[in-house]
């Protein structure tokens, strides 16, 4: 789709924004109501799932183009291992200021995810698909389809990573914790910087899943070690 495109397709680009930003969380609030278990994790991942198939078939049959609108580029085996590091780095300095908050009396509010992490570190095959389906769904919506799209749109690269980071944080809103909206954001902003410079989308996914993946076992360990132990945090 042409960077100079129509106010019908702005408005059809629009709507599948939209979409993107609010299908899954409403399905969720209204489908998932009551208790937080392993059941409700299982069946809410396919709404991610769902979501991604219809965007597809959005951009096919209404936007009437591909929904990578930015073709992707291949890479040497040099570049992932390059970028798989230093996007890690960069997401573990998202964590080191997302905790800044406490600093001033803010309180940290991680229960929900120490929840969500206990669950699924006691049940390798649900955390295996939340994972995945975290790494290649959201990265799908979150930066192939919204990114583009965004920036055309606004005609400028910044609004994107604002309003894409902005997104995927207010995805994040479900933890009720300040310091997971302002990580989500910081790692929303670092993953859509990252595919508007190098437009390959298969890195962001790869890393994602693995960040996802230590954060849960290390979390989900340490929520082991204090009930086996009795200590209270």
């Amino acid at each position: 789709m042409d960077s100079e495109a129509s106010s019908a397709d702005k408005l059809r680009l629009t709507i599948g924004i939209l979409i993107a930003f609010l299908f899954a969380p409403l399905m969720g609030h209204f489908l998932f109501v009551g208790a937080y278990n392993a059941r409700t994790i299982f069946y809410s991942r396919f709404l991610f799932w769902i979501e991604v198939a219809m965007l597809f078939g959005y951009t096919r049959w209404i936007e009437q183009g591909d929904f990578f609108i930015w073709p992707s580029i291949r890479y040497d085996l040099k570049f992932y291992l390059g970028s798989f590091g230093a996007l890690y780095l960069l997401v573990i300095g998202a964590g080191i200021v997302s905790n800044l908050p406490r600093l001033f009396g803010v309180p940290a509010n991680r229960q929900m995810i120490q929840l969500m992490a206990t669950l699924l570190y006691h049940n390798m095959p649900l955390l295996i698909l939340s994972v995945f389906t975290a790494g290649f769904t959201e990265e799908m919506i979150f930066r192939a389809y919204l990114v583009p799209r965004l920036e055309i749109i606004f005609n400028n690269k910044y609004m994107p990573v604002l309003i894409s980071a902005l997104m995927f944080a207010a995805l994040h809103f479900r933890y009720h914790s300040l310091e997971e909206l302002l990580f989500a954001f910081l790692f929303g902003v670092v993953f859509a910087i990252h595919y508007q410079w190098y437009r390959n989308i298969t890195i962001l996914i790869i890393t994602h899943a693995i960040v996802d993946l230590v954060a849960f076992l290390l979390t989900g360990f340490a929520e082991a070690y204090k009930h086996a132990h009795h200590i209270v945090s």
